[in-house]
C-alpha cells in the first residue's frame, strides 16, 4: 500500500470525526411545580430527530406533514425554556410551525396553502409581541414596535398601527425608527382627515435631527396638510422653501409638487397662476399625476370665469372617470353650461351622459334647457311609488347596508328632485341619501362636494340646517370630528 496513505490517515480521521459530531443533538426535560422546562443543544441537526426526542420525553405523539422530513438542518441552543418556545425557535428556523396539545405535537409547513394572508400576518404580529415581552429594553424594541405597526397597516387596522407608531415616538424618540414612525403616523392621520395631527407629525419630522432622507417628503406632506387646514398661502411658502433647499431631480416628486402648488393657487384664488402652473406641469407629469391635471384645470377655468371652457374641461374629466366621480363630472359640465346659458351644450352633455349610463346626473339641467328651447319634456320614468314611499324604502335599504339596491333608487330620486315641489326637510333627506351612497362607496370628498354644491344653490333655511346636521353626523360616524364641527357651521 502507498506509504502516503498511512501518513495522511491521522489528518483524515479528525476531519471525519468532526463531521460525525455535527448530527447528534441533546434534549433534556426538567419538571418543576408542574412546569416543563427544556434545554436543547443542536448543531446542524435534523428537526425530525429533535422532535422525536421531544415527543419521547414529553410522552406526546407527533402528527406531521411530509414537510418535516424535507426540512433543512437547524442549529439551536436554548436553556430551560417552555416547550412552545423551543418548538417555535427550532422548527421556525426550518420553515415549520408547531401546535402543542396535552398529548400531541402538530407540525406543518409554515407556508401552508390553507393559511390566509391575514393569518400569516397575525402570526408575525404575535411573534413580535412575544419578542417584546421576552426581551424588554432590548435595542431592537423600537424596530419591533415599528414592524408591528406595519403589520397592523397591512391587516387594515389603522388605529392599532397608529398606536404602535406613537409608542415608538413616546418611548424611544431618539431611535433610528422615529423618522419612519412620524411619517407613517402622519399618513394615517391624513387618511382619516385629521390634518391637524398630520401637520404636527410632518412638522416634527421635518425638524428632526438625523432625518435628512425624510426631510423633503416631510415638508411636501406638511404643505399638503397646511393646505387642507385652509392656509393656502403658508402652503405655497413651504413649497417655495422646499424647492430652494431640496431641488427636484425625480419626475414623480416634481409632478407631486406641481400638482400641490396648483391646488394651493386655486385655494388662494390665483386662478390664472394655477392655469399657468398646470400647463407647465402637465407636460412632465407621470401617468398617475396626469389623471389629476384635467380636474384641476377645470376648476381653474371655472374660477377664472371661463364657464364654457370649464364645462368642456369637466366633460373631458367625465370621460376618464368612473363611478361617483364620473357622475359629478357630468353634473359639473351641465351646471356650467347652464350658468353660461348654453342650452345646446347642456343637451350635448346630457346625450353623452345618458349613453354612458349617467343620465340622471344632468336631469335638472336638461329639463331647464328643454324648457328654454321649447322642446318636449321627457316623462318621469322613476317608478309608480309615491315619493315619500320610495324615499323611505331607499333609506331602509341603505340602513341595512344594501348599497347595490339603495343607490339606484336614491340616485333616481335625486335626479328627479326638480320635478317635485319639495319642502326643505324632504329635499335634504334626498340629498343626504345620495351623499351617504357616495361616502359608503369610498368617496367622502365627492359626497362633500355634492352637498356643498347643493347647499349653495338652495336658499331654504330648513333645507340648509337639515343638510348641515346630516353631513356633520356623517363625518362624525367616519371619525372626522374637525370636519364635523365645520359642517355644523355650514362648511363641508
Amino acid at each position: 500500500m502507498n506509504p502516503l496513505f498511512w501518513s495522511a490517515l491521522p489528518l483524515f480521521t479528525p476531519l471525519v470525526a468532526r463531521q460525525v459530531q455535527l448530527e447528534p443533538s441533546s434534549v433534556k426535560l426538567e419538571r418543576r411545580d408542574g412546569v416543563e422546562l427544556w434545554t436543547v443543544r443542536a448543531n446542524q441537526s435534523s428537526p425530525a430527530l429533535l422532535l422525536r426526542r421531544v415527543a419521547e420525553l414529553s410522552e406526546r405523539e407527533i402528527e406531521a406533514t411530509t414537510a418535516l422530513e424535507r426540512a433543512p438542518l437547524v442549529t439551536v441552543s436554548l436553556d430551560r425554556r417552555p416547550l412552545e418556545q423551543v418548538l417555535e425557535y427550532a422548527l421556525g428556523a426550518a420553515g415549520l410551525r408547531a401546535e402543542v396539545s396535552s398529548d400531541a405535537i402538530f407540525v406543518r409547513d409554515d407556508q401552508a396553502d390553507e393559511d390566509t394572508n391575514d393569518e400569516r400576518l397575525g402570526s408575525a404580529a404575535a411573534a413580535w409581541q412575544r419578542a417584546l415581552a421576552r426581551f424588554p429594553g432590548h435595542p431592537m424594541d423600537a424596530g419591533a414596535r415599528l414592524a408591528q405597526g406595519e403589520i397592523d397597516e397591512l391587516r387594515g387596522h389603522r388605529e392599532a398601527a397608529r398606536s404602535r407608531y406613537l409608542d415608538v415616538l413616546t418611548l424611544e424618540p431618539a431611535s433610528r425608527q422615529a423618522p419612519e414612525a412620524y411619517l407613517r403616523a402622519g399618513r394615517i392621520a391624513a387618511e382619516r382627515g385629521d390634518w391637524s395631527e398630520a401637520s404636527e407629525h410632518y412638522r416634527a419630522l421635518a425638524n428632526l435631527q438625523g432625518a435628512e432622507p425624510y426631510r423633503a417628503v416631510a415638508r411636501l406632506e406638511l404643505a399638503r396638510a397646511t393646505l387642507r387646514l385652509g392656509d393656502a398661502q403658508s402652503a405655497l411658502h413651504i413649497l417655495e422653501a422646499l424647492d430652494q433647499t431640496h431641488p427636484c431631480w425625480d419626475e414623480t416628486d416634481a409632478a407631486a409638487r406641481a400638482l400641490l402648488r396648483g391646488e394651493a393657487l386655486l385655494a388662494a384664488g390665483r386662478f390664472e397662476d394655477a392655469l399657468a402652473e398646470l400647463e407647465t406641469s402637465a407636460a412632465r407629469a407621470d401617468a398617475l399625476a396626469a389623471q389629476e391635471v384635467p380636474r384641476l384645470r377645470a376648476r381653474a377655468l371655472e374660477g377664472a370665469g371661463l364657464l364654457e371652457e370649464a364645462a368642456r374641461a369637466w366633460l373631458l374629466v367625465a370621460r376618464d372617470e368612473s363611478g361617483p366621480a364620473r357622475w359629478l363630472a357630468y353634473r359639473d359640465a351641465a351646471r356650467l353650461h347652464l350658468a353660461a346659458h348654453d342650452d345646446l351644450g347642456i343637451l350635448f352633455v346630457a346625450r353623452e351622459a345618458r349613453a354612458a349610463g349617467f343620465g340622471a346626473a344632468v336631469t335638472a339641467e336638461e329639463l331647464a334647457a328643454r324648457q328654454r328651447l321649447g322642446l318636449e319634456l321627457e316623462p318621469n320614468a322613476s317608478g309608480v311609488l309615491a315619493l315619500e314611499e320610495r324615499l323611505v324604502r331607499a333609506e331602509r335599504l341603505l340602513e341595512r347596508g344594501e348599497l347595490d339596491q339603495a343607490a339606484p333608487e336614491i340616485e333616481a330620486l335625486y335626479a328627479d328632485r326638480a320635478l317635485f315641489a319639495l319642502d326643505g326637510a324632504m329635499h335634504a333627506r334626498i340629498v343626504l341619501g345620495w351623499t351617504r351612497c357616495l361616502a359608503v362607496s369610498g368617496d367622502i370628498e365627492a359626497a362633500a362636494r355634492l352637498a356643498s354644491a347643493e347647499r349653495a344653490h338652495v336658499a331654504d333655511e330648513a333645507f340648509r340646517k337639515a343638510l348641515d346636521v346630516g353631513l356633520a353626523r356623517l363625518f362624525e360616524a367616519l371619525g372626522m370630528f374637525e370636519r364635523a364641527a365645520d359642517a355644523y357651521q355650514g362648511s363641508y
